[in-house]
């Protein structure tokens, strides 16, 4: 065989989907190497920190949040062996700005309730520390989740507007927003107290924002990720800097995006969609697919929004964490795509529910083994963390009318869990060579699948679930 027909034989088509994964609209800058060295100065710092604090004043309208992530970034950068204590420090300040109300109704209550939660998650803390053979130290995360389902139990027994019922919800209020936060405290197991409090209570409430899902991980992962060097520092805040910018981008696409759709082109939104299904007056089979698959991409860029700002900040700290939402569709798979698309809530599902079963039951039957973890993290556990984060709707409906409610949530979880085992069980051959049969079908399959499944997201938990399977049934040209 010749030389020229092998390399005819092996060489890459214009279009592949290798080349689509390795194009960048923003260039790999921290790759540079005069770049990273003026990274490195402190001019470069300064002008880095100027560009970044004033990209971030978009998404932080409130300037007293904004000045200080702007002070404790400045104080990170140029003062890296304090960059703990400027955190832990900042996770106080956060606390009292969050809760203290400076207009009329001015009260410690809420200030007073968050402090006594991050003391008790900093309590727990040492007693897992001080007592790792006792029944809390081997089961920390049993005894802190069953304690709060207990408190939300004992919240939902007594009148709401009560004495005991106001200071109940107050506490399940406060704990909510710590609750996982607390709980990856309580499994670092190499953390030293007299030595690593600082990061631990750093980690509590970052600096840099999040949602009831720790954005990133905890003290022990910030520990791994954390930069030692200037050049360790320098990449991270050029890429927080890059994630930014990419934040900004999808939002301008998303302002862009709801003009055209939902303003021009006048396609409903997919909860409007459903209402009109429920009324009575259901929008055009098309408009109800179109609203479908709007909404679709539409939890991406917003999810994907959120979590760029979060490890932007983090990573302008000096911590190189990795993005919550990574090319989710670029997912061939349904787990791969789980996987991407939210991958902190995923980490957190995994850590606290899949591995403790994975590792507990069934182990000497492989499938049943990965099923039952599969189950208990993205059935149960998805579960547990959306009811319980949602409280207020226990405490203004009834413990009973809110899992009533929730029924659409439930059927959503289970299918995931499902679908979920399937994909990570299912037997694969040798995956196909071409772009259509090895990427753009797979694609489309769970793209798909995630739109469909996505009729039974809801916030607003108002509706029977019989409604949710009318309207899906409604998709397909079935009336129910």
């Amino acid at each position: 065989m010749s030389p020229a027909s092998t390399a005819i034989r092996t060489s890459t088509p214009w279009f592949s989907a290798t080349k689509l994964a390795n194009f960048r609209l923003i260039p790999r800058i921290e790759t540079y190497l005069h770049v990273l060295e003026f990274a490195q100065t402190p001019l470069g710092k300064g002008a880095l920190l100027a560009v970044f604090c004033q990209v971030l004043r978009n998404f932080v309208p409130d300037i007293l949040s904004w000045v200080l992530i702007v002070v404790a970034l400045i104080l990170t950068t140029f003062l890296p062996g304090h960059r703990r204590v400027v955190l832990a420090i900042g996770a106080v300040i956060g606390t009292l700005k969050a809760t203290l109300n400076f207009g009329a109704g001015f009260t410690l209550k809420p200030v007073v309730m968050d402090l006594a939660v991050m003391a008790l998650g900093m309590m727990l803390f040492w007693c897992a520390r001080r007592w790792p053979q006792s029944r809390f130290g081997r089961r920390p995360i049993v005894f802190l989740l069953s304690g709060f389902g207990l408190l939300i139990l004992c919240a939902s027994s007594v009148p709401a507007a009560g004495r005991i019922g106001v200071f109940l919800w107050s506490a399940i209020g406060a704990a909510v927003t710590y609750v996982w936060f607390i709980a990856y405290a309580l499994t670092d197991k190499s953390a030293k107290p007299a030595q690593e409090a600082t990061v631990e209570l750093a980690a509590l409430r970052p600096v840099w924002g999040s949602t009831a899902t720790p954005f990133p991980k905890g003290a022990a992962y910030l520990r791994r990720i954390e930069a030692r060097n200037a050049e360790q520092l320098a990449i991270a805040q050029l890429k927080g800097l890059k994630l930014l910018v990419w934040a900004i981008l999808l939002a301008l696409l998303v302002g862009l995006w709801n003009k055209f759709f939902h303003g021009y082109l006048q396609i409903p939104t997919s909860a409007d969609a459903l209402t009109m299904s429920v009324k009575g007056t259901p929008a055009a089979w098309h408009l109800r697919w179109e609203s479908l698959i709007l909404a679709f991409f539409e939890s991406i860029l917003s999810v994907s929004i959120m979590g760029h700002q979060f490890i932007a900040v983090c990573r302008m700290a000096g911590f190189n964490a990795l993005r919550n939402t990574y090319r989710p569709l670029s997912s061939t798979t349904i787990s791969e795509f789980f996987n991407r698309f939210y991958y902190y809530f995923k980490e957190l599902l995994v850590d606290f529910f899949f591995y403790p079963a994975f590792l507990r039951y069934f182990k000497s039957n492989k499938r049943l083994r990965m099923i039952f973890a599969t189950f208990a993290a993205a059935f149960f556990g998805n579960t547990f963390y959306h009811f319980t984060r949602d409280w207020a709707i226990i405490r203004d409906d009834g413990l009973l009318q809110a899992m009533k409610n929730y029924e659409a949530s439930l059927f959503y979880c289970f299918v995931l869990a499902a679908a979920l085992s399937i994909s990570q069980l299912r037997e694969r051959g040798p995956r196909p060579t071409g772009f259509l049969r090895g990427h753009l079908l797979p694609v489309t399959w769970v793209c798909l699948f995630y739109c469909v499944l996505n009729v039974f997201v809801t916030d607003e938990r108002v509706y029977p679930f019989v409604e949710y399977v009318k309207y899906l049934a409604s998709l397909f040209f079935i009336r129910l």
